[in-house]
């Protein structure tokens, strides 16, 4: 029966060609139709959307208008030496973080609402009169900036209606300005009667300039009023207008004439300290009854557009079901040939883009079928090349790292399946960055393709290479089931990239590198079953070898991943620590050789472990360099030092004691070292000249010029700076003129053979007069022994620490007693 019904629809849009039938049905039914109704829905869609945006301006706007009272009457309150409503004050603070939890991120007002908030909170710690009235204008100013930005953002300044657009202005410009405008020239008056701030005269401008900006402000909302009520349809407005804002205007008035009275008589004392607060309070309440109406408005418009576009949608799905009558018989005509496009298709989508169609028509079908085919057969070939490319480092042609996770994932299943087991080789160039960052990316790129063809030809035909990521490359060997076969594989590799490659070396030259690798290596175990796992367990043996001094390669077993694991907990552990009571500090007694005073301690940090006992800090500190932990750590010690130098200096008897605090290269690294410390002798009460910072040469090449700036921004803060370890780093002499250096710490190295040997007496000796030639001091590190304490005093070294004078310790004070120090 249904065919029969649409036998005639099929007959007639059959006879036309298939461009004609969408000409017909679209152009005469569907296309005018469609665009019509769409773009009408869509207008009232977007005026729906409008509307609503608005109706969240106003949401949050009314708890900002509130506020602004709230302020203004804290401020009244701290003029008159009150104590402000706090619950008042925070319980409107709340209502706008609660608003502005939920619209902020629309409206963009998060920012700007934690900057007022930050104001209010300022002004309500004020300590006089003068300063709340100051900050609580501030704060005040930028609660109004913050409403106007909300207006702006939330399309009410843009509204077309009369009606709605001055109850906006009304809510958003004028009672703002208003209540705060009028309690500031009450407060004035105040504090003019208190003498306090400005000459009366000063006084009396202000307040008619105010008084002005009242009256201003009070005219432009009854204007405004008046044109939204002879402009509305709501029958509530006009009230509103009329009624609602004749109370406000009646405390508006009383204001205006109190302040007009005032600046002409000049006696501000006559003025009723609290003659704005009935106003405040009105006009309080009139922004939430306009607030309340302007809501209601844009419901009703937004009910009106709404009902508007289902009134289209309903014509659209008159329209439509004619539409499907006639599509049906272009259906009933083409559904042979469609079906197998359509049978076509499903294949495809299946993967199988061998498929072809034969649509056996001679309209445009066949054409479509024709083109199907054609289009089949470039996607195969294309699919096939963006496979290959899928699984392939773009750079190198190396399988990329879901390829090489695939195949260690083969392996693996095979070796569960019966067969021998795979080892993975991770091989992590060394110094790459340098070659990178020195000669560009270029040279980067060809260096990158030589390792990757030097990988291939050293390893097995069997084994696969394939890059991961930068300058990690990954090696599968199959069929290599011992730690002798995988070992071998290693040494291939790194002798494979023994020899240096060429790359670009800038002006067309090219320049020989030498590059060399760590490698880890990984043998799969019959428990592997994750090739992720296999992978990361020949990272960890990758990274051993880049702790063991690199071009090297390390074996990756269980005792490596309990060591790992430990260093994880280790890592954790001490992020507990630094934020609780388990580090203390010792200090080391720098001694003068001359008197044998104390001038100065070494602060040594210690790590009482709950389990482990006290640790020392080679124990630690390589987990706090590495995992970042150093900054904190460095912090914390920074400003115990520094209090405990504080207090030492408040004994009276060693009042000239100075502390001295090790630096890392992270911290040197930090572009906030220097306000750190500055704001730690702040804190602590420690003259900058009582702390001396030492910094080994290796932190300070890591970066020359980075660290000759933060060196010189701490030498402007007055604390001393000293080179430590000096002699064992990479730095020239003629580096030490460039930093604002005062002392030279001679390495322990060096120290250890005075006495016993001459080229160490001669080093020593060289250091020391080249210090003093500088003006620098010289420390010696390492005392163990008389000996070394005469040599360094024949040598002219007037400073030492070490065992022999002083072991670290938690001294309560720096003492001079036979060379001891006592402690706590």
């Amino acid at each position: 029966m249904m065919r029969a019904i649409f036998l005639p629809a099929a007959h007639l849009v059959g006879r036309l060609r298939y461009a004609q039938k969408f000409a017909v049905v679209g152009l005469v039914l569907l296309l005018p139709l469609g665009f019509v109704a769409r773009a009408y829905v869509q207008l009232q869609n977007d005026r729906i959307a409008f509307s609503a945006r608005e109706r969240v301006g106003v949401t949050l706007m009314v708890p900002l208008v509130e506020l602004t009272a709230r302020s203004a009457e804290a401020r009244h309150r701290m003029v008159l030496r009150q104590a402000p409503d706090d619950r008042a004050l925070d319980a409107a603070v709340a209502r706008v973080d609660a608003a502005d939890a939920r619209h902020g991120a629309m409206l963009e007002t998060a920012a700007h609402w934690q900057e007022v908030r930050g104001q209010v909170g300022h002004a309500r710690d004020s300590r006089d009169p003068e300063q709340a009235f100051a900050r609580f204008n501030a704060a005040t100013e930028g609660l109004r900036d913050l409403i106007v930005h909300v207006g702006d953002a939330s399309n009410l300044t843009l509204d077309p209606d009369l009606d709605t657009y001055y109850l906006m202005d009304t809510l958003q410009f004028r009672l703002p300005v208003a209540m705060d405008v009028a309690g500031r020239m009450i407060d004035r008056t105040v504090l003019a009667r208190r003498d306090i701030g400005r000459e009366r005269t000063e006084v009396l401008i202000d307040l008619g300039l105010d008084n002005g900006a009242l009256v201003s402000t009070r005219d432009d909302v009854a204007s405004g009023l008046e044109t939204a009520a002879r402009s509305t349809r709501s029958a509530t407005l006009p009230v509103l207008a009329g009624d609602g804002f004749a109370a406000v205007d009646v405390e508006a008035q009383r204001v205006i004439a109190t302040i007009t009275s005032t600046t002409r008589s000049g006696r501000v004392e006559d003025v009723d300290p609290d003659a704005a607060d009935a106003f405040r309070a009105e006009a309080e309440a009139f922004a939430h009854a306009v607030a309340g109406e302007l809501d209601g408005l844009l419901v009703t418009r937004i009910d009106g557009f709404a009902a508007g576009a289902r009134s289209i949608e309903i014509v659209a799905l008159v329209a439509a079901a004619v539409a499907l009558y006639l599509f049906i018989g272009f259906y009933l005509s083409v559904a042979t040939p469609v079906r197998r496009l359509v049978g076509v298709l499903r294949a495809v989508s299946a993967g199988e883009l061998s498929s072809r169609v034969e649509v056996g028509t001679r309209d445009e079908l066949d054409f479509v079928g024709r083109a199907l085919n054609d289009t089949l057969a470039t996607t195969q070939a294309a699919t096939e090349r963006l496979a290959h490319q899928a699984a392939h480092d773009t750079l190198t042609g190396l399988p990329n790292r879901a390829a090489v996770l695939a195949r260690i994932a083969a392996e693996l299943a095979d070796a569960r399946a019966g067969g021998p087991l795979p080892a993975v080789l991770f091989v992590d160039l060394d110094g790459f960055k340098v070659v990178n960052d020195s000669l560009g990316h270029e040279a980067g790129d060809v260096l990158l393709c030589g390792v990757a063809a030097r990988l291939r030809q050293a390893v097995r035909d069997t084994d696969v290479v394939g890059r991961l990521a930068g300058d990690e490359f990954v090696v599968v060997a199959p069929r290599t089931p011992d730690r002798a076969g995988a070992v071998e594989v290693a040494r291939r590799v790194l002798a494979g990239l023994e020899e240096p490659l060429a790359v670009p070396g800038g002006g067309g030259a090219r320049r020989l590198v030498n590059i060399g690798a760590s490698v880890g290596v990984a043998v799969a175990q019959h428990a592997h079953t994750d090739p992720d796992e296999l992978l990361r367990d020949a990272d960890m043996a990758m990274y051993r070898a880049k702790q063991r001094g690199r071009a090297r390669w390390e074996v990756f077993d269980e005792t490596l991943r309990q060591d790992m694991a430990s260093e994880l907990d280790t890592r954790e552990d001490l992020r507990r620590a630094i934020g609780g009571d388990e580090l203390v500090l010792h200090y080391q007694p720098i001694v003068d050789l001359g008197d044998g005073q104390v001038p100065s301690m070494e602060a040594l940090v210690r790590w009482q472990h709950p389990t482990r006992g006290l640790l020392l800090p080679g124990d630690f500190i390589p987990v706090a360099e590495d995992s970042g932990l150093v900054v904190p750590l460095g912090a914390w010690v920074l400003e115990q030092a520094c209090r405990q130098a504080a207090a030492w200096r408040r004994t009276g008897t060693t009042a000239s004691t100075s502390v001295a605090v090790n630096l890392s290269a992270h911290q040197l690294a930090d572009p906030r070292l220097a306000a750190t410390v500055a704001d730690v002798l702040r804190r602590t009460h420690l003259p900058p000249d009582a702390l001396w910072l030492e910094i080994t040469e290796t932190a300070i090449m890591r970066d020359l010029r980075e660290a000759a700036r933060t060196l010189q921004e701490l030498h402007r803060l007055g604390v001393h700076l000293a080179i430590d370890d000096f002699g064992t780093g990479w730095s020239s002499l003629a580096h030490l003129r460039q930093f604002p250096v005062d002392a030279l710490k001679i390495d322990r190295s060096f120290v250890a053979g005075l006495g016993d040997s001459t080229q160490d007496d001669a080093i020593v000796g060289l250091v020391v007069g080249l210090a003093h030639n500088l003006g620098l001091e010289v420390v010696a590190e390492g005392v163990e022994r008389a000996e070394q304490s005469r040599r360094l005093r024949a040598l002219g070294c007037r400073y030492a620490q070490g065992f022999h004078l002083g072991r670290p310790g938690p001294y309560a004070a720096p003492v001079r007693a036979s060379g001891l120090l006592l402690p706590r």
